[in-house]
């Protein structure tokens, strides 16, 4: 990671993580009513690459405890446009796409 992701300590960002988590916010918590991003929008900054991004989602509802590798090529290719725009159909925004996104990312809800 790159710029403020790389500055951030995993454990301060798990902490973050925890005090959302331990906040209670009507029928939920805060981390469950909000969603946290993190990571790099460059893969690699000399090239301009948005490939192999290490993005952490959290909250917001949807499923997590897993990793997801998704393809770089071909016609499987996950765009991080996709992720976006499903976090957009989250929040209920009535969009088709984001940026260069083909579609949602699958295997989210």
């Amino acid at each position: 990671m790159h710029g403020i992701a790389a500055s951030i300590p995993p454990e301060q960002f798990a902490r973050f993580l925890a005090k959302l988590k331990s906040i209670e916010d009507g029928a939920g918590t805060l981390l469950d009513h909000s969603m946290v991003l993190f990571g790099s929008g460059m893969g690699n900054a000399n090239s301009h690459m948005n490939t192999n991004l290490a993005i952490i989602l959290a909250g917001g509802g949807f499923k997590h405890g897993e990793h997801k590798s998704c393809p770089a090529k071909g016609p499987d290719r996950q765009m991080p446009c996709n992720l976006y725009l499903s976090m957009l159909h989250r929040f209920e925004a009535e969009v088709e796409s984001f940026g260069t996104s083909t579609g949602t990312l699958t295997g989210l809800a």
